[in-house]
């Protein structure tokens, strides 16, 4: 990887001493912005001189505007072709993607272009035919722009620049062969910008392959990200994991918690729910309008809760959420460091909470470590009883069942939002996602390699019935919790040995906004077009992730 010259970081500057248009420049006022973060300080100039540029910084620095303002910049009151695009940012997931192209509206509105949304999980005739009428910026998943190429609906010809938002993400949910085949069809040597809170060894092929003499941009290091926020661990007994959880959420102010499964943030969900506390979950076994809609709700503050899987950890910008919950706690610290930043962002302030059972003591301990926070630990939690829960705002809930925030629509949610497909606060689903997930917590209790009665994984009779479980979350990457639709389905199948490896591995919020996954083995040069140079899969091994 031939090495990218870096560029230090400057002092903030003010927006109206860049080289700015003025229909910018008024877009940034009337949205109270005066002067450029760290990193749209350094970033703009480069960019919009054309520059290839690697940038790293702190989540909630805002990236997302820099490369927004030099893409209107360049684009402004420029021709608007048919299928053609001047401009594509990829993004990982369709909550980023709406996100991303929400920010870029109004600048584009003032320079006269236009930017599509083209994701997964929405009607691709619609996006087709946006796209046929002439847009200037694309915003999309891998997957779906690729659907719209070989439609022909899409032509990359003409360009100029691109974005990877989000770039290491890309290479953790196995995107990197669709971005190098999206990539293989730009013309060489036009613009392109990759972004991310951390760039490591998984984007060097892209690097290497499709960048010119890049300059490379990092503000502060990774782990200055989670600086900023107070962090606590609460080491609870399982018996009050349900009551404290219900504490910190009737707190007041926004809150974000984290589950590791679909089930578990469903679960968690319903539970507040039941006790008087607005709440919803985010993930992507979801209809993509019903996400849409739930993020809506949250962002205007119609409910004080969110429960997601990782699905939301990556990009996502809520304004004034206070406090992030692990509840599940984070693998390793680059999934810490993420989950913590959607508080605390943009200077900001923010309190980050573990909820750790006593067996995941130890790995809380290695991944706070790593990323190099010292935390307030609380031993002992068997209760909500104790002083720690009020001095973090916990309060007790009402104790009566809340209206439920998924039946509900928001602004913003798609017109046709079908709400009949949303599941409400249903006290027996509830109790039977309860127990399934104590069966989960007692197999994770026993003896690496044992099922529940002591027997090692996969040699009983149900052997079979376990491999099934455990490939429904690696291969294909959906990890569609069976339980939520069939109650106690994972019992009924005979899982009674095996099935806790099937139910840690299928964790993974496997839609990870709807796009495809399991797409690990890489292209080689040339490889991407199709003879109307269009990009196209190439060949490989289904299985992937």
């Amino acid at each position: 990887m031939p090495k990218a010259r870096r560029s230090s970081a400057r002092r903030s500057q003010r927006f109206e001493d860049m080289a700015l248009p003025d229909e910018l420049l008024g877009v940034l006022a009337d949205q109270g912005l005066e002067r450029a973060f760290e990193i749209q300080s350094v970033i703009l100039p480069d960019a919009l001189a054309g520059r290839d540029v690697l940038a790293r910084a702190e989540t909630g620095s805002g990236k997302t505007l820099a490369f927004t303002l030099a893409m209107t910049s360049r684009f402004r009151g420029r021709k608007m072709h048919r299928k053609r695009p001047l401009g594509v940012v990829l993004v990982p997931t369709r909550e980023l993607a709406v996100q991303v192209v929400d920010t870029i509206h109004p600048f584009a509105r003032a320079v006269g272009i236009k930017a599509q949304l083209v994701s997964g999980g929405m009607n691709i005739e619609k996006q087709a035919d946006a796209v046929a009428r002439g847009v200037s910026i694309v915003v999309a998943t891998p997957g779906r722009l690729i659907d719209l190429a070989e439609r022909g609906a899409l032509q990359l010809d003409l360009v100029e620049t691109t974005i990877i938002d989000e770039a290491d993400h890309m290479a953790d949910l196995g995107f990197l062969p669709d971005v190098s085949d999206i990539l293989a069809a730009i013309p060489m040597g036009t613009q392109k910008m990759l972004f991310s809170a951390t760039l490591d060894g998984q984007v060097e092929q892209i690097v290497d392959t499709f960048l010119v003499d890049p300059i490379s941009h990092e503000t502060t290091p990774v782990t200055a990200a989670v600086a900023t926020m107070d962090h606590h661990v609460l080491a609870i007994e399982p018996s009050a994991k349900r009551e404290v959880t219900a504490q910190l959420g009737a707190r007041e102010g926004r809150t974000l918690m984290f589950t590791r499964t679909q089930l578990g943030a469903e679960r968690v969900a319903q539970e507040l729910v039941e006790v008087g506390i607005g709440a919803a979950a985010l993930h992507g076994n979801k209809q993509q309008g019903l996400r849409t809609n739930v993020l809506a709700g949250f962002r205007e503050g119609a409910y004080p809760v969110l429960v997601a899987t990782d699905v939301a950890a990556r990009g996502l910008h809520i304004d004034d959420v206070t406090m992030v919950v692990h509840v599940d706690p984070s693998d390793d610290v680059k999934e810490y460091v993420h989950r913590s930043g959607r508080t605390a962002r943009a200077g900001a302030t923010g309190s980050v909470v573990t909820l750790a059972l006593p067996h995941q003591i130890a790995k809380t301990r290695n991944v706070l470590s790593g990323a190099k926070v010292e935390p307030t630990w609380v031993d002992d939690v068997d209760s909500a009883e104790v002083p720690a829960l009020a001095e973090l705002g916990g309060r007790t809930p009402a104790g009566e069942p809340a209206e439920d925030p998924a039946t509900v629509k928001y602004k913003g949610a798609p017109r046709k939002l079908n709400l009949t497909r949303a599941s409400g606060a249903d006290t027996r689903k509830a109790e039977e996602r309860r127990a399934n997930e104590e069966r989960r917590s007692s197999w994770e209790d026993s003896e690496p390699g044992e099922g529940r009665d002591g027997a090692r994984a996969g040699r009983g009779p149900d052997r079979k019935g376990g491999g099934r479980g455990r490939t429904a979350g690696a291969a294909g990457g959906r990890g569609r919790p069976s339980d939520e639709k069939s109650g106690n389905t994972r019992d009924r199948r005979g899982r009674s040995d095996g099935a806790a490896g099937g139910e840690r591995r299928g964790r993974s919020d496997g839609a990870a906004g709807g796009e495809r996954r399991g797409r690990s083995e890489g292209t080689g040069k040339g490889q991407g077009r199709g003879r109307s140079g269009a990009p196209t899969r190439a060949p490989r091994r289904r299985g992937g992730r």
